[in-house]
């Protein structure tokens, strides 16, 4: 089992064959994918891996990647914290034929050389486990609001049938 200092690189079919844990943490500053989130670069990320084999003695991962990320509320575009947890369970598979026979309901995850970054694995993670529309419980600025009533507003707008309907009275 590692601890503390992750890695900058994992051996993923000899972890799993020794079904090695690995723990520790990073920040975030040192996974490139997440340069967009300036003002979250000094953020701690948990990461809390297990190697090790399924029932069908299938090589899998499974564990947790978590983090705070500075994201944009959609309702007020100010920032907001957001928890990002991935809970990662992956079945490794060496060649598109097993990640085609693999069953629907488990995610393959493709190991192609003996050694992989573990930046892009917990990058990767972390990306798919976004909130899909990051906001505040409740928005710490008042949103304006407009002054007349969406009925009035809706009818002052012009009617696109009234043309329609003066050419049929003309008819009648």
């Amino acid at each position: 089992m590692f601890s503390s200092q992750l890695q900058p690189f994992l051996e993923p079919r000899k972890l799993a064959d020794q079904e090695a844990e690995i723990k520790g943490q990073t920040i975030v500053s040192r996974l490139p994918r997440l340069a967009e989130f300036r003002d979250s670069q000094d953020e701690i990320v948990e990461v809390a891996l297990r190697f090790g084999r399924d029932e069908e003695h299938r090589q899998c991962l499974s564990g947790t990647v978590k983090t705070e990320l500075m994201l944009t509320c959609q309702r007020c575009l100010e920032p907001v914290r957001c928890q990002v947890e991935a809970r990662p369970s992956l079945v490794m598979v060496y060649n598109e034929e097993q990640m085609k026979a693999l069953p629907e309901h488990l995610d393959p995850w493709m190991v192609t050389d003996e050694r992989i970054t573990l930046s892009e694995l917990l990058e990767e993670e972390l990306l798919l486990a976004l909130p899909l529309v990051a906001m505040h419980e409740q928005c710490p600025t008042v949103l304006h609001k407009s002054a007349e009533p969406a009925a009035a507003v809706e009818s002052k707008r012009d009617n696109p049938f009234a043309v329609l309907a003066q050419l049929k009275s003309r008819d009648d």
